[in-house]
């Protein structure tokens, strides 16, 4: 019997340090998806991408002309291959193209193509679009940037709260809205993920 018992306590005993090792690992990893949820989301500088395909310094040149050409599909498309290359020249070439395009179309494609990467460099091109003298450029600006869900992207919305027109301000302000409701639920959704599970359930 004295030895059952001492047997059953040194079990006990092991359980125990188990449990409490086993507690401890998750107390930790509690305490670091906590500290990943205070942490502020950052935007990428640029997309990452495991392979870009290099062209030829020739073929480069080609392309950049081609954003100058007389056809603006040909103007569009040159502009979306350097920019999907991660040409060095293309943010300049794609600020360039919101002051001097004049085919709205145009503008409205570079839009839609920088708001499907939500980076640092999109957002800062994007902002540009803010001041140009189009109308309907400003406003599809604006609610490209209300689809970035990022804090990063509130300052830019400053230029739109200020413009002359009433309608770009409404429409900042939406964005702005949208942005602050997605940065909320997006970290309701992360301390949802922190909510402590019990390793036992009991049913009663």
């Amino acid at each position: 019997m004295k030895w059952f018992l001492l047997i059953l306590t040194f079990i006990a005993g092991i359980y125990y340090l188990t449990s409490q090792k086993q507690n401890q690992k998750q107390a930790q990893l509690e305490m670091k998806k906590a500290a990943e949820v205070k942490k502020e989301d950052v935007l990428p500088v640029k997309p990452e991408r495991v392979y870009i395909m290099r062209f030829s310094r020739e073929t480069l040149l080609i392309m950049r002309k081609l954003t100058q050409d007389s056809n603006p599909d040909i103007r569009f498309a040159a502009t979306e291959l350097l920019w999907q290359m991660q040409d060095e020249q293309s943010p300049a070439i794609i600020k360039n193209m919101f002051e001097m395009e004049t085919d709205s179309e145009v503008k409205q494609n570079l839009i839609r193509m920088l708001a499907r990467e939500k980076t640092r460099i999109s957002l800062h091109i994007l902002s540009e679009a803010l001041n140009n003298y189009d109308k309907q450029t400003k406003l599809s600006a604006v609610r490209a940037i209300g689809t970035f869900a990022n804090k990063e992207a509130l300052p830019i919305l400053n230029i739109a709260l200020n413009d002359y027109d009433e309608e770009v301000k409404i429409e900042a302000l939406k964005a702005i809205n949208s942005i602050r409701k997605d940065v909320e639920s997006n970290k309701e959704k992360q301390l949802q993920e922190l909510e402590v599970k019990p390793i036992f359930k009991i049913d009663g």
